[in-house]
């Protein structure tokens, strides 16, 4: 009989319900925590729609965490996906509570980064690409393929 593993994965997509909170675990290593809003409706046996939101906290960590912080405000569109993890603890009462959050492995960003109140954030796709071109022969720095006066240098 085969057996198969366990699976813990969680994709979401969902709206910030606060701004990402950064901080540094004594080794170094960023983390960012933040919660996220998913909204979901549906009709119930009346025939009524119905809305309805999930909350739930997520965490990030490392240089993705650092971008969360530095991109991410409150309200923005995110899809994530991760694995979720649970926290339990006794309170001050003796009862035993618990707590559920997403340890997110990726995280894309779905609203316009144009459209952040952070001037510095704004991305410019042109500059982002020439700092990563490569200069080859018969190219020029843009990617743009040169024009070629010898026709004899086509293969067909």
């Amino acid at each position: 009989m085969a057996s198969f593993g366990d699976l813990n994965c969680f994709i979401g997509i969902g709206r910030l319900t606060r701004d990402p909170e950064l901080r540094y675990t004594p080794s170094g290593t960023a983390v960012s925590k933040f919660g996220l809003a998913i909204n979901r409706s549906f009709r119930n046996q009346e025939g009524n729609n119905i809305e309805d939101t999930l909350f739930i906290n997520v965490s990030v960590w490392g240089r993705q965490a650092e971008h969360c912080s530095q991109y991410l405000k409150k309200g923005k569109r995110v899809a994530i996906n991760g694995e979720l993890r649970s926290n339990s603890w006794q309170d001050r009462d003796g009862n035993k509570r618990v707590t559920y959050e997403i340890n997110a492995r990726s995280i894309q960003f779905l609203d316009y980064l144009k459209d952040s109140d952070n001037s510095e954030s704004s991305y410019n796709k042109t500059n982002q690409y020439k700092e990563n071109s490569v200069s080859e022969e018969g190219f020029e720095e843009n990617g743009q393929l040169e024009d070629s006066d010898n026709e004899e240098d086509i293969p067909f």
